[in-house]
């Protein structure tokens, strides 16, 4: 597509030098064209049976990518399911949704992480074929070790070449003291936080709507988290570890969106099959 555009927006201006020195009786609008030549390309462009080879041509190399992608697997890996076993979160995950939300209950707060699956776009292109070829020769056996363990540190290394950084938005809630909203970004097995802002209001800090976020928006945020003293940094992550919102948390999260974006993938090429298959 980039070199089409590319070849399109080289060959403008040769059109235009070239119009420039033909005779003006040459330079004739496309509107003004003959009727025959208007109704031939009509005829074609609109023939079903042109439209019709086309679709099926699609459906075939879609049904061919949907075969690929079952050949692979669908099933929750046991890296996941041990994760949630042994892990005070519980997931919300809906077919079709971008979104991933995890939650839990800390003493008298609710703590919520919002993540979405389009990071798994921040990755470079090495860094998605290292992943890649990693699950396929390894079977995933690195990620099942570590997370019925988590003692290997060797694994733990092949565990973390294999994350890319996602964005979460953590939310943790006390009953009569309203919120913080923590930006941070999960990426090598921990939360780089980069913001902290503090929302008294927490009906405003649960809500989600496009005119509660504008005005989450406008909230003091703080200093950036690297800009803080040293030791205040230190103290805030082991709060947040205490929450279990750790290691083992954000080596979870990237792998979690590779998962969700494969299975997202197979329903999207076969709801593209029926939209196109549809008579």
């Amino acid at each position: 597509m980039f070199a089409l555009r590319t070849a399109a927006a080289r060959a403008i201006p040769a059109l235009a030098m070239r119009a420039a020195v033909l005779p003006k009786a040459i330079v004739v609008p496309a509107f003004v064209a003959r009727a025959g030549s208007v109704s031939a390309v009509r005829a074609f462009s609109n023939s079903p049976l042109a439209w019709n080879k086309t679709d099926k041509n699609l459906v075939t190399a879609i049904e061919s990518e949907i075969k690929h992608e079952e050949e692979q697997g669908d099933e929750v890996p046991d890296y996941i399911t041990e994760y949630l076993k042994a892990s005070p979160f519980e997931i919300t995950n809906k077919v079709g949704s971008d979104e991933v939300t995890m939650t839990r209950k800390f003493g008298n707060e609710e703590i919520k992480i919002v993540f979405s699956v389009s990071d798994i776009n921040s990755a470079d292109d090495e860094e998605e074929l290292d992943l890649e070829d990693d699950l396929e020769d390894n079977g995933h056996q690195d990620k099942e070790s570590l997370s019925a363990s988590g003692d290997d540190e060797e694994e733990g290394d092949d565990l973390e070449s294999l994350t890319f950084p996602v964005r979460c938005l953590i939310t943790i809630t006390k009953p009569s003291a309203g919120s913080i909203s923590i930006d941070a970004v999960a990426q090598d097995g921990a939360f780089i936080v980069e913001s902290i802002s503090n929302i008294k209001d927490s009906a405003l800090a649960a809500t989600s709507t496009a005119e509660a976020d504008w005005e989450k928006r406008g909230l003091y945020s703080g200093p950036p988290f690297a800009e803080l003293d040293e030791n205040l940094q230190v103290e805030f992550e082991k709060y947040l570890e205490e929450r279990q919102i750790d290691g083992d948390l954000a080596n979870f999260v990237p792998n979690y969106v590779f998962h969700k974006d494969q299975v997202e993938y197979t329903h999207w090429l076969k709801d593209l099959k029926a939209f196109v298959s549809a008579k």
